[in-house]
């Protein structure tokens, strides 16, 4: 049988799309970066069929380390040529964030923040009418993405819902709020794993180091190293704005949150009394985001962290659609 192909889309030629295999959901990934979501929907399996990126050196490192999905270097919105013989597939979109994460705020103007929503809308538009059996998306949980997702699931009733989650709380072993919208029951069964005990990681369980802490040490050239008094001879670094007044993280608890500069530190106190300084390896941050340890990175490593950070958790995926542990269908 003649495989199904992808049209011509923005001068990208015409190509054949895998098929799933018997009994595999098929998986469609939008905003797809190095392939976070495309790794734990695999981990599920699942088979992903297609993705595409605007980023160029993005989708080469998703082609490495998933040389069997058709990809597309794309600029979104635009026209995905989706199935049309009826057959089931899920879609999954990560719209760019950074214009509502912390570290994008400096770089907001009212007009990129409004191509950020639209994005959204736009995505979750392509959802309801594409004819996908399932769909989700993630993204930072801040007041303009939820009011766009309430905004979709009054259009939409009973086919959107959405929740904020601590990754923590899913077994990624670092703290990371997000918010999940998708398919109503899928995102009940992300909720109840969250309930489900036994699942938090610590650093310690996912990387080897001796006793210390995690710091989010972007912020180190800019704080202050106060004494406390909790313990004495103890040291904590505090953000100079009261709101950021204590981001040490203890390696028995959760990291701080990957973010897209990996600038993510382990600090300790040396035997002369001093802190110092460690960087964690790319293969560490990756393992904080519940990356294979075999995924393949750039040699690139400033290119690599920003991969890293921009990625859905394959955790997440996995869990999301149905695979690694005991989390029932909806």
């Amino acid at each position: 049988m003649r495989q199904p192909t992808i049209r011509a889309c923005l001068g990208h030629a015409e190509v054949p799309v895998p098929r799933a295999t018997d009994g595999a959901l098929e998986v469609w990934d939008l905003f797809a970066g190095a392939g976070g979501f495309s790794t734990g929907a695999e981990l599920a399996g699942g088979t992903v069929a297609y993705a595409c990126d605007a980023w160029p050196e993005a989708l080469e490192t998703y082609r490495r380390n998933h040389p069997n999905a058709r990809t597309q270097c794309l600029e979104l919105p635009a026209p995905i040529p989706f199935p049309t013989d009826g057959r089931a597939f899920h879609l999954h979109g990560s719209p760019p964030c950074q214009r509502f994460s912390d570290n994008g705020r400096r770089y907001n103007t009212d007009e990129s923040l409004a191509h950020a929503t639209n994005l959204i809308e736009w995505f979750v538009e392509t959802a309801m009418t594409c004819g996908a059996t399932s769909w989700s998306m993630e993204q930072v949980s801040r007041a303009p993405t939820i009011a766009v997702i309430e905004a979709m699931r009054k259009r939409y009733p009973g086919r959107v819902a959405h929740a904020t989650i601590d990754f923590c709380k899913l077994g990624v072993p670092q703290r990371r709020k997000r918010l999940i919208a998708g398919s109503p029951a899928l995102v009940a069964r992300l909720v109840r794993a969250t309930t489900v005990g036994g699942r938090e990681r610590s650093v310690s369980d996912v990387i080897s180091k001796p006793k210390g802490y995690m710091v989010r040490t972007n912020l180190s050239a800019r704080c202050k190293r106060l004494r406390h008094d909790r313990k004495p001879g103890e040291t904590k670094y505090v953000y100079p704005k009261a709101t950021m007044d204590d981001f040490l993280h203890p390696l028995t608890g959760p990291a701080p949150t990957v973010t897209t500069n990996g600038d993510t530190r382990w600090v300790w106190r040396a035997a002369d009394g001093k802190h110092k300084w460690s960087r964690l390896s790319i293969r560490e941050i990756a393992q904080l985001q519940t990356f294979p340890a075999d995924y393949k990175w750039p040699a690139d490593i400033r290119l690599s962290r920003q991969l890293i950070g921009n990625a859905v958790p394959p955790l997440v995926a996995q869990l999301l659609l149905g695979g690694g542990g005991p989390v029932t269908d909806c």
